[in-house]
């Protein structure tokens, strides 16, 4: 073999290591990016967490106590006009007239203010299918952070076998392989959504 032959073959060798080299490179850049992506996502999904479900507890808790004081309230007016017309009766039982009056002038508003008694429509109690939106929320946000956290364990993943397999080429040096998204001591423990 010529000697001209040899150096261009180890020229084209050396130029195909490079090239290789520069597309491992790339690559390695491209997975690093994703990796960034990944765990950007996942801090994405924790932001949403603490903007959304503060908000939705005390939405829930807002409306339970509005429906609450609102059933009260109609319970006590449903009282009320029925003591009246309890007294009333017994009024016009024993014949006294100054007290009927009394009583009617009493009544007559509250029963004006509060009509229908014999067919009180109480207002749908909506508590319950909020509590159940919460419930639905909670989850759906766990669950996403859960695929967020595992979409980015994967990309880490990914990133760590390229590091480790081309690390050792030319150009390929200085990505460092990543930790996975480890839980913190204690998380093992459900969280408590007080109210």
């Amino acid at each position: 073999m010529k000697v001209t032959t040899i150096v261009v073959l180890v020229l084209a060798a050396v130029g195909a290591l490079l090239g290789f080299s520069f597309l491992q490179r790339n690559s390695l850049i491209a997975q690093d990016e994703a990796a960034n992506k990944a765990w950007g996502n996942v801090q994405t999904q924790y932001q949403r967490r603490i903007d959304l479900i503060p908000n939705l507890v005390e939405t829930v808790k807002g409306a339970t106590t509005y429906e609450g004081d609102t059933l009260v309230k109609i319970t006590q007016g449903r009282n009320t006009l029925l003591g009246l017309a309890q007294e009333l009766k017994t009024a016009v039982a024993t014949g006294a007239p100054d007290k009927v009056d009394a009583i009617e002038r009493t009544l007559v508003p509250a029963l004006r203010a509060y009509t229908g008694l014999a067919t009180e429509a109480y207002p749908t109690l909506r508590a319950t299918e909020q509590f159940t939106t919460l419930q639905s929320q909670l989850e759906g946000t766990e669950n996403r952070i859960s695929v967020a956290r595992q979409d980015f364990n994967n990309a880490v993943a990914t990133l760590n076998t390229a590091v480790r397999q081309w690390g050792m080429l030319p150009f390929c040096g200085g990505f460092k392989t990543r930790e996975p998204f480890a839980a913190q001591a204690g998380a093992e423990v459900a969280p408590k959504v007080k109210f």
